[in-house]
């Protein structure tokens, strides 16, 4: 079989400031003539980037930037499977049914994963690790061949969220089979954006864009004359387009989609997007979903259940439970978008 690697992170947004785009990576540089303060750096496979105003004045930028990184390096420390000595990854290799002790923040996160998960039926699955694993899309992103049927069923068995409990006083977590396997990157990363607002909100800036590899939270605005104003990508392999232009003020944005994490065998592509329903990556022709919510955790894991769901029970679910969206898919060959009435589109596009 012959296996081609795509990019394996998707970086869904663009930053846009006053009618030009901001790139994204990590190595962007403070852009003129807007005086804005940009901090940023790598974290969690991707870039983090912190946007002050120019109304904003920071004396000691640097020091903002070490409390940001303390902070980033703490959750990961909390969450992240790649690093062996992680609270989830110790969590993970233990094969005790009992209580396992956990910091108070992962205990929330968990607990979070698993009420969106209860209310999406499990299209989010925080215990969907094995099955990410069995497809190349967890730590080892080796060029193996496709899993077998076998091997597809045996790692369903050990996934399911109901096989998860937790318990926030004091804070703990506990597995009912040993073989259960915790995996938060669906939230985590947006749980990360939230801390990290939270933190330049105490250090008293009113107006800032927090962003986590394309999931962000916008405080205040940019400046008088405009908005925090983002584009959405187009799902597009081979280029990159902007679909639309958000103006976003006090809330936050995740985006998920499958154009950018997937691999090709044979000419079959299979994307990051797991459906632990059938074990396997999803085939509908949803392409991207952005989610507005209050915290950027919530718009995070919602997004990436509503990729599980595809377009039209995606669309079902956000009416029922007022999420505010929008979705790009395929329909006759052609990419099409549907979003709700109340998804901040900017009609300015200047």
């Amino acid at each position: 079989m012959k296996r081609k690697l795509f990019e394996i992170r998707m970086i869904a947004l663009a930053l846009i400031l006053g009618g030009s785009v901001l790139c994204l990576g990590w190595g962007c540089q403070k852009q003129k003539p807007s005086d804005e303060i940009q901090l940023r750096g790598q974290t969690m496979g991707t870039f983090y980037q912190v946007t002050l105003a120019s109304s904003e004045k920071c004396n000691q930028p640097e020091e903002l930037k070490q409390h940001v990184e303390d902070l980033l390096e703490q959750i990961n420390l909390q969450m992240s499977t790649y690093l062996p000595d992680s609270e989830i990854s110790k969590f993970n290799d233990s094969q005790s049914t009992d209580w396992f002790e956990v910091s108070s923040d992962f205990a929330n996160v968990a607990f979070e994963s698993l009420e969106i998960a209860q209310q999406t039926g499990g299209a989010f699955d925080p215990t969907i690790g094995p099955l990410v694993n069995l497809w190349h899309f967890g730590p080892d992103q080796s060029t193996q061949s496709l899993p077998s049927e076998k091997t597809i069923e045996q790692a369903r068995e050990v996934v399911g969220y109901q096989k998860l409990h937790v318990r926030l006083d004091p804070p703990a977590i506990k597995k009912e089979i040993p073989q259960l396997h915790l995996d938060l990157s669906a939230i985590a990363k947006g749980y990360a954006v939230d801390q990290v607002a939270h933190l330049v909100a105490k250090q008293g800036y009113k107006n800032y864009l927090v962003n986590i590899g394309g999931e962000v939270v916008a405080h205040g605005e940019k400046n008088s004359q405009f908005p925090w104003r983002l584009g959405i990508e187009k799902p597009l392999e081979d280029r990159r387009e902007i679909a639309e232009l958000v103006a976003l003020q006090n809330t936050a944005m995740a985006t998920s989609g499958d154009y950018r994490n997937f691999y090709e065998i044979d000419g079959q592509k299979f994307s990051h997007t797991i459906d632990s329903k059938t074990g396997r990556p999803v085939t509908h022709t949803l392409r991207s979903v952005s989610v507005i919510a209050a915290t950027c955790s919530q718009a995070d894991a919602f997004a990436t259940a509503l990729m599980v769901l595809g377009p039209q029970r995606a669309w079902a679910f956000a009416k029922e439970h007022q999420l505010n969206i929008y979705l790009i898919y395929e329909q006759d060959g052609k990419l099409t978008e549907q979003h709700s009435a109340k998804f901040p589109i900017d009609a300015t596009k200047d």
